[in-house]
């Protein structure tokens, strides 16, 4: 089995890019949330020991448009492996600064960084598969209120429990435009590299 998670902000973009695409595998949204990481933390806990083989956590504004999308997830899940994703780079919240691979469509056009599969240290965090691993051992630091980004440090979490973290060849359409679409999300993005370098340091 195959588990969905969503923190939904608009019932109307869930209901379009997700509800209808996850072929009647369960799926678990919350609304009213404040923060991903919580609602994130909620889900994971519910889908514990429930004998899945991953949880897909996607963002409201995401569609999955591969129809090969869960077993591409599924293949890239080596006993080694915790997360996996569509995009991704190195130890950064800005990771498509640090050596990125993967692609995603946006609403601002086609983002491909050439090299579409293969390790990395933290993932695009729209759409990430959990492992059966990382369902049962790993969370998301709740410090981080970030909606944007920020709580996808569970990949270095990850990372420092001997685990891989890596980017399948999974088409997606990212219904968001590149860049921050306020000075208030740009504010609290600010915030978590603030909370990520004080956690991570020079890593």
């Amino acid at each position: 089995m195959i588990a969905y998670g969503c923190c939904v902000g608009d019932w109307y973009r869930f209901a379009h890019n997700l509800a209808v695409r996850t072929h009647g595998q369960p799926v678990m949204a919350l609304s009213g949330q404040s923060s991903i990481a919580k609602a994130y933390n909620v889900i994971l806990d519910a889908y514990r020991g429930q004998d899945v083989e991953a949880v897909i956590l996607v963002h409201d504004d995401l569609e999955i448009l591969d129809p090969l999308a869960e077993k591409k997830f599924l293949a890239a899940m080596d006993d080694d492996v915790a997360l996996v994703g569509v995009a991704g780079g190195g130890p950064s919240l800005r990771w498509w600064d640090r050596s990125p691979i993967g692609h995603q469509m946006t609403d601002s056009g086609m983002i491909d960084f050439g090299q579409r599969v293969g390790d990395v240290d933290m993932l695009e965090g729209s759409v990430i598969a959990f492992s059966p691993w990382a369902v049962e051992n790993l969370r998301i630091d709740e410090r981080y209120t970030d909606f944007r980004s920020g709580w996808d440090d569970v990949c270095l979490t990850a990372r420092a429990a001997g685990k891989r973290v890596v980017v399948a060849d999974v088409d997606t359409h990212h219904h968001s435009t590149v860049g921050f679409i306020s000075p208030e999300v740009e504010a609290r993005f600010v915030e978590s590299e603030r909370l990520f370098a004080e956690k991570w340091g020079a890593r």
